[in-house]
């Protein structure tokens, strides 16, 4: 079998890292824009064989996997549709919103393609090829998107190395959740970092003095600002109603403080305190 991941970053190398050292007479190709990131890949037993050139790679392809940022997925499945593949080939991706991949996919699946749309609650702050792991992907919740029964089974299959927990959910219904869960924690946590820039230029020692609150709440503040630039525009419409509803529970507090509201203050934490214990 022939397996191709293109993009070697930590979710795509991790997942060819998986497959090569599970999957018994399998082919692990990596495809890279960055010649470095394939060199790498090639000298640390990531992949087999490695190729910048994407309509090599997926001619004679039995799996696609796209493991790029979401737009450069779009990009890809709009490529993918114009180049020669295997009848039988199947694909799917690692984007962290599906409603505008599923979307992009249609044209493919229209042409007779096996895609799902795909998604794992995994991975770190950590970035490239190099913080591949071969067990990243071990009992993460991971979404399967398509209205094809028989296609997520094959994905099912062909991915079960990765011991992740598959989930089938649809497109509309992940983003709102991601919006909620990932999306809105990571422009909170990197406001929150904004909001100290002031006070960091009149205390330089304050980050000496940032205990469990800060550096727990902020820890996701420092990714990637092109990723999170894209993951935002393509699940705006979820992202944007998520920031809204935030929005209203920081005017809620707001509102509490300039009144001395004991009673409203009290209640926000206890309202928290209950719904966070349902995580």
């Amino acid at each position: 079998m022939k397996f191709v991941v293109v993009g070697l970053g930590e979710m795509g190398a991790s997942l060819a890292l998986t497959m090569k050292n599970k999957l018994a007479n399998t082919e692990v190709v990596g495809v890279d824009r960055d010649e470095e990131s394939l060199r790498l890949a090639l000298e640390n037993g990531i992949v087999d064989t490695t190729t910048t050139n994407l309509q090599t790679a997926v001619a004679d392809a039995d799996v696609i996997v796209l493991a790029t940022p979401t737009k450069v997925i779009i990009n890809y499945l709009h490529q993918l549709v114009k180049l020669p593949l295997k009848n039988d080939v199947i694909v799917t991706d690692t984007g962290s919103t599906k409603v505008q991949v599923m979307d992009a996919a249609q044209s493919l699946i229209k042409r007779g393609i096996c895609f799902v749309g795909g998604h794992a609650m995994a991975g770190t702050q950590k970035a490239g090829v190099m913080a591949a792991d071969k067990t990243l992907y071990e009992s993460s919740p991971y979404f399967l998107i398509s209205n094809q029964p028989t296609a997520v089974q094959k994905v099912k299959e062909i991915l079960q190395p990765l011991q992740a927990k598959f989930t089938e959910i649809s497109a509309v219904e992940h983003d709102q959740m991601m919006a909620q869960l990932s999306d809105l924690p990571h422009v909170v946590a990197a406001a929150l970092v904004n909001s100290s820039e002031d006070m960091l230029e009149q205390e330089p020692e304050l980050p000496h003095y940032a205990a469990g609150g800060f550096k727990d709440t902020t820890r996701i503040g420092g990714a990637d600002p092109q990723m999170w630039t894209d993951v935002l525009l393509t699940n705006r419409p979820a992202t944007l109603a998520a920031l809204k509803n935030y929005q209203v529970q920081i005017q809620t507090m707001i509102n509490n403080l300039e009144n001395g509201d004991e009673a409203g203050i009290k209640a926000f934490f206890t309202a928290s305190k209950a719904t966070r214990a349902k995580f």
